[in-house]
């Protein structure tokens, strides 16, 4: 075993067990005001950028869902302290306006008489940085962190940097270091994740370029991230991480070139139930919310199962539903529906309607 390898597995070795702490009063996440749904197309901005408040009271980019502001890879290391400066100028221009923006935006339908945001995260580079941030005037403007780099080597640092975030500030670590090709590592980050923060977990965020790169490889071209390695991985994650309460996102595609493949990607995505999706540039936001967007039918099938007289078997459209079974799933369809709206595909029976 190299030297590497050796610290690396007494790290691990090192690290406390959580396996202890699943009890019932940790069986749920903690719940949280907006939806992950709300995610939607999200957009890494670098802290670089001095048009983010323009986007943020949505001059530009209208119906962006959410914005993530980066000071990681985004962001090269000479150029570090302009980002944090840009960033608080920022934040100071926010608060002299903030009356006049209201609450994130829980639906993709914008009402330009009443500007509704974006909901904001900020990527900081390290936890360091994340602590550097906390004290930053009028930072409890921002919705929430993501947390590069999470993992069972890296939790104790990130959970002692979040102390003094407001308890109701969101936290989406991301996964993408090469720990997580370890299930067992993973099992114990699920349960870990639940003990960690005061703040809500709002979403894992999986990182598939960097997932990529631990295995010196390179996003396909011509196939969806499913028929990768990664995509095998992603599948492994939902086992570990959705029984545990928790959402995910999906990678983000970085290829403008190939709109069908990007959509293809996309319908897997929303199958799997995945809350959100990464886009780098303007083009693909309409293309994320158009997947999203839930079926008049889906949406019946959900209304129907969720009904309080439904019965325990019932024929719909010539499939069986089933509510103990199948409320979970009619659950988060009517969320998602809160948040992109629906199509009419044509084959709606239920007479029921949001």
């Amino acid at each position: 075993m190299s030297d590497m390898l050796k610290t690396e597995s007494d790290l691990y070795n090192d690290t406390q067990s959580y396996a202890h702490l699943i009890t019932d009063r940790h069986a749920m996440v903690k719940p949280h005001t907006h939806h992950p749904y709300q995610l939607g197309a999200s957009l890494y901005m670098p802290a670089t950028r001095q048009d983010i408040w323009q986007v943020i009271k949505r001059d530009k980019l209208p119906t962006i869902n959410s914005i993530i502001i980066c000071l990681e890879d985004a962001v090269s290391q000479q150029d570090v302290e302009l980002a944090l400066e840009r960033l608080r100028t920022l934040l100071d221009t926010w608060a002299e306006h903030v009356n006049s923006i209201n609450a994130p935006s829980k639906s993709a339908k914008i009402h330009a008489q009443h500007p509704t945001r974006p909901l904001v995260f900020i990527r900081p580079r390290s936890p360091m940085m994340l602590q550097q941030l906390a004290d930053y005037t009028h930072i409890d403007l921002i919705d929430g962190f993501v947390m590069p780099k999470v993992d069972m080597y890296s939790l104790s640092n990130w959970r002692m940097a979040c102390q003094n975030l407001k308890v109701d500030q969101l936290l989406m670590p991301t996964l993408e270091t090469a720990a997580l090709f370890n299930p067992h590592h993973n099992q114990e980050l699920a349960i870990a994740f639940k003990e960690a923060f005061s703040q809500p977990v709002f979403a894992l965020r999986i990182g598939g370029n960097d997932l990529f790169a631990a295995l010196r490889l390179r996003r396909p071209k011509n196939s969806i991230v499913y028929d990768s390695p990664i995509g095998t991985l992603a599948y492994q994650m939902l086992g570990c991480f959705v029984p545990h309460g928790f959402y995910l996102t999906a990678p983000v595609f970085e290829y403008l070139d190939q709109p069908t493949l990007f959509m293809q990607e996309l319908n897997r995505d929303v199958s799997l139930g995945m809350v959100g999706k990464t886009v780098i540039h303007p083009s693909q936001i309409a293309l994320v919310q158009q997947a999203y967007c839930v079926p008049l039918s889906t949406l019946d099938e959900a209304q129907a199962i969720l009904h309080s007289e439904a019965k325990a078997v019932f024929k719909y459209n010539n499939t069986m539903l089933e509510p103990a079974t199948h409320r979970a799933w009619a659950t988060e369809i009517v969320n998602r529906a809160e948040a992109f709206g629906t199509i009419d595909d044509g084959h709606s029976q239920y007479s029921s309607r949001m």
